[in-house]
């Protein structure tokens, strides 16, 4: 009995450290958030002027067509993000080509990228005087008015959402009966008919589900409408709700409002989905995915300019752009006048610029690590225990997944700075250590419990017969496979947190900068090259913990 009982009550206890991190650093905030959306004066105990805030919606000028705009930015977000990801996904999966790999991988380029730094990176292209003129000449009126408007900002947000959608579709189609479609091929159904009655109906929870995601990300993207957005003159949520709490005078109830009303569209949306896929679950049987075809070289060319043009555009040519504007003094008759001033103002070693890069790399490798052993913890309770900790635990882990950055963070405002709070964390590096293992657990929990599927339970029944304790289990037999899995989630998180900019902005401490609240800032001022040169060295610095990590 002995042997059987110590992993129940370790999976037990793992269960609850893994509730007890979601619930402080993600339900608590969120709590207070509907509290003081619903109550105004509900952080000073009084529970009174219900629904203050949603009044001041309902009055605020404007404010209707902002939110229907707002709604439109991510609906056509969603569908741009389908329109390419989805035969990108499904050309991957069905087809075998040379350079397949780096297909794959070009995908990932906004991994590297976030949306804010390519928005400023078109946004030195495109502005009057930008790249585009120093280089070109003149530069057509119409190309410069599509790219600050509507359509500007939504393509920069589809090129940064249809990478995750490709690969999110890639996984399914892998994921279908061996013979989907062929049986019914050899009865007569035509292309359409086999996509109309077989392909999507199983693709439909990866194209659901990932469509989701993608519209939650643009309805709560704080670089884009906060840079882009302004400049396009259209007036975005995340962009008013940053406004409402940084601007004076400041108005919480209205901003704590808005941030619940996304939180309810999110989760709506997000239920809502579950709820259309529940006929199709179970529905899927593993086998590998329909067989891949060999694509000639007329095929071969097409996916190569179409993956090459994914990866030019939203990878590769704003890389250029930032790199190239970091460098350059100043422009003589179309010909640049090269520095590296801007890097030694970022680099000197009593500068705010490599405080800011030791900020963001002391927190990022902070909240990575944490997340990492929480996510191995939580992984391992999945796994082993089937309590009601573990429901909970399921419903907690998706709240970073779906409800809003922006409203996180706004969250982290109220919740830190209540007056119940005896420790002076607000204000502080600590509420952004706390923010960012609010906002970037997802991924180390997700790798983990994806490398724990692969640990079989009777491995560690067999050494508990030996006489292994649970130390040594642990040790000997659960970490080393999992061990991929974390050192993945580890990097994913730390670049997750060096290229944030909602929380950094919106919670930064005196005194304090990271990468991208100076960016942010030195782009703000007009500093642009300065801002560039801050981005080259926050990208370096997570390219080489991806590049070097893995080899350990």
């Amino acid at each position: 009995m002995r042997t059987r009982g110590e992993p129940l009550n370790q999976a037990t206890g793992a269960a609850g450290i893994a509730v007890a991190f979601v619930a402080v650093t993600v339900a608590y905030p969120l709590l207070v958030l509907s509290l003081q959306a619903l109550f105004p004066q509900a952080l000073s105990g009084h529970f009174s002027d219900l629904g203050a805030g949603f009044r001041a919606m309902a009055k605020k000028p404007g404010l209707g067509p902002m939110l229907l705009l707002s709604l439109a930015w991510g609906a056509a977000t969603t569908g741009g993000a389908w329109i390419i990801g989805v035969p990108a996904g499904w050309a991957l999966a069905r087809f075998d080509f040379p350079g397949r790999r780096l297909a794959r991988l070009s995908l990932l380029a906004p991994v590297m990228l976030p949306p804010f730094l390519l928005a400023l990176a078109y946004i030195l292209v495109w502005q009057r005087g930008g790249l585009a003129e120093q280089m070109f000449g003149v530069v057509p009126a119409w190309m410069q008015e599509q790219f600050f408007g509507f359509a500007g900002v939504t393509g920069v947000m589809v090129l940064t959402s249809s990478g995750a959608v490709a690969l999110a579709i890639e996984a399914a189609w892998r994921g279908l009966p061996a013979r989907a479609g062929e049986t019914a091929e050899s009865l007569g159904a035509n292309l359409r008919q086999r996509w109309q009655h077989i392909f999507l109906p199983l693709l439909l929870p990866a194209v659901l589900n990932s469509g989701v995601l993608v519209f939650v990300d643009a309805l709560s993207n704080f670089g884009v409408p906060t840079t882009l957005g302004t400049r396009a003159h259209l007036p975005l949520l995340p962009a008013e709700i940053y406004a409402l709490v940084t601007s004076w005078p400041v108005n919480l109830p209205l901003a704590t409002a808005l941030s619940l009303l996304l939180c309810v569209v999110a989760t709506a949306l997000f239920q809502l989905t579950r709820t259309l896929l529940r006929t199709t679950q179970g529905q899927q049987s593993g086998g590998g995915g329909p067989t891949v075809k060999k694509l000639g070289p007329g095929g071969t060319i097409a996916a190569w300019v179409g993956f090459g043009t994914g990866f030019i555009v939203g990878g590769a040519a704003p890389l250029v752009v930032i790199v190239l504007a970091s460098l350059v003094e100043r422009w003589n008759d179309g010909a640049p006048i090269w520095t590296l001033d801007h890097y030694r103002r970022v680099l000197a070693p009593d500068g705010t610029g490599w405080a800011a890069l030791l900020t963001s790399a002391g927190l990022g490798a902070s909240v990575a690590t944490i997340c990492a052993i929480v996510g191995g913890i939580g992984a391992y309770a999945n796994a082993r225990h089937r309590g009601w900790l573990i429901r909970v635990n399921d419903q907690l882990t998706l709240l970073p997944r779906i409800v809003p950055s922006i409203a996180i963070v706004v969250a982290m405002i109220l919740a830190w700075n209540a007056p119940w709070i005896l420790l002076p964390i607000y204000h502080t590096g600590w509420v952004l250590l706390l923010a960012y293992l609010a906002l970037y657990q997802g991924d180390a929990a997700r790798l983990a419990d994806t490398g724990m599927r692969g640990i079989g339970g009777n491995l560690e029944q067999a050494a508990a017969l030996l006489g292994a304790s649970r130390g040594r289990i642990w040790r000997d037999v659960v970490l080393p496979i999992l061990r991929p899995a974390l050192l993945a989630g580890w990097a994913l998180t730390f670049v997750g947190c060096v290229r944030d900019l909602v929380a950094s902005v919106m919670l930064l401490p005196p005194g304090m900068h990271t990468v991208g609240s100076y960016i942010f800032a030195q782009f703000e001022q007009g500093e642009l090259a300065q801002a560039m040169a801050m981005a080259v060295c926050g990208l370096a610095l997570s390219g080489g913990v991806l590049l070097l990590l893995p080899r350990r």
